[in-house]
C-alpha cells in the first residue's frame, strides 16, 4: 500500500501529536470561538505546522482546516486535504482521553486516504480506499479484522457525551435504542474509531452541524474496513464543497443492520428537528 499521500499523512500526524501533548501536563490556554466551541492553543500551534507542511510538500493540493482560513482556492483541485487539528478540544483540555488528530485526503469530492492518530493513546488507524483499513498500536502495526455480523436488538451506539440537549434521548426512545446499548464519546473521530474497532455498530448523528472536517478520516477509514458512511437519509456524503457542513447528518451503520436503521430513521424525520 505504497503511498507517498498516506506516508506524508501518518508522518503529519505523528508531529501533530507531538505538539499536542507537549500541552498535556500545561493548564493550556483556551477560548470560545463564535459557535461556542472550545479552541485551545495546541490546535493553534498544530494548525501552523500542518498549513506549512502541506503546503510545501503538496502545493497543487488544495487545503482545508478547523482552525484556518476557508479559502476557495481549494474547490479548483481535484485533490484536498482535510484536516482537524484536535477533535475533542474541550475533552483534551480537561485531560479526558477522547481526542485525535483527523487528516484525509479527497478527491473528486470522495475520502480516499484516512489518518485518525489518537495520541494519548499512542494509536493511529489508516486507511486507503481499495486496501483495507489498518491500526498501529504501540509502534505493531495490523490489519483490522473482518467485521463480525451484529443484529439490531444487539447493536451498541455511539453516543455524543457532551451533548447538553435531549434530542439524542428523545430519538433513542423514538427508535427502541435503550441506554444499556450507548456508548459514550467525547470526539467524532474517536467515535468513528469506536466503530472500526466494533466497540459500537451505529452513530446516528442527527445534526446540520457537522463540518467535513470532523467526519472525512474517519469516513475514508471505515469505508475502507467495509462500514457504510452516509448522511442519514442514505445518501452519499461529499467533500470539499464550498459551504463544508454536512448539511443532512451523518449515518455510520454496520452492513448487518444498515437496512433497518434506515427504515427506522425515516419514520421520523418529520417527528424531531435534526
Amino acid at each position: 500500500m505504497a503511498d507517498e499521500r498516506l506516508d506524508f499523512m501518518k508522518y503529519v500526524a505523528e508531529e501533530a501529536g507531538k505538539i499536542i501533548m507537549g500541552f498535556w501536563g500545561t493548564d493550556v490556554r483556551s477560548q470560545f470561538k463564535d459557535d461556542k466551541s472550545v479552541v485551545t492553543e495546541a490546535d493553534l500551534r498544530v494548525s501552523d505546522f500542518v498549513q506549512k507542511a502541506f503546503s510545501e510538500k503538496f502545493p497543487d493540493c488544495g487545503l482545508l482546516t478547523e482552525e484556518s482560513n476557508n479559502s476557495d482556492e481549494r474547490l479548483g483541485r481535484k485533490g484536498v486535504f482535510i484536516v482537524d487539528e484536535l477533535d475533542g478540544s474541550g475533552d483534551f483540555k480537561r485531560k479526558e482521553s477522547d481526542f485525535c488528530f483527523l487528516c484525509a485526503y479527497i478527491e473528486d469530492g470522495a475520502p480516499i486516504i484516512g489518518v485518525v492518530y489518537e495520541p494519548q493513546k499512542n494509536r493511529m488507524f489508516f486507511a486507503k480506499k481499495g486496501f483495507g483499513a489498518y491500526l498501529t498500536l504501540r509502534d505493531k502495526t495490523m490489519k483490522l479484522n473482518p467485521l463480525n455480523p451484529v443484529e439490531w436488538k444487539d447493536s451498541i451506539v455511539g453516543h455524543p457525551k457532551n451533548y447538553k440537549g435531549d434530542k439524542y434521548k428523545m430519538l433513542y426512545e423514538m427508535m427502541g435504542i435503550p441506554e444499556s446499548r450507548l456508548l459514550g464519546s467525547g470526539s467524532m473521530g474517536t467515535r468513528m474509531m469506536q466503530v472500526a474497532l466494533q466497540q459500537t455498530h451505529l452513530i446516528l448523528g442527527y445534526s446540520k452541524n457537522l463540518k467535513e472536517w470532523d467526519t472525512a478520516a474517519g469516513h475514508a477509514v471505515l469505508e475502507a474496513r467495509g462500514i457504510s458512511v452516509t448522511d442519514v437519509y442514505g445518501k452519499p456524503l461529499l467533500y470539499n464543497k464550498e459551504n463544508p457542513v454536512t448539511e443532512n447528518g451523518i449515518l455510520v451503520a454496520h452492513p448487518g443492520i444498515k437496512k433497518v436503521t434506515l427504515e427506522k430513521l425515516a419514520e421520523y424525520h418529520d417527528k424531531l428537528e435534526m
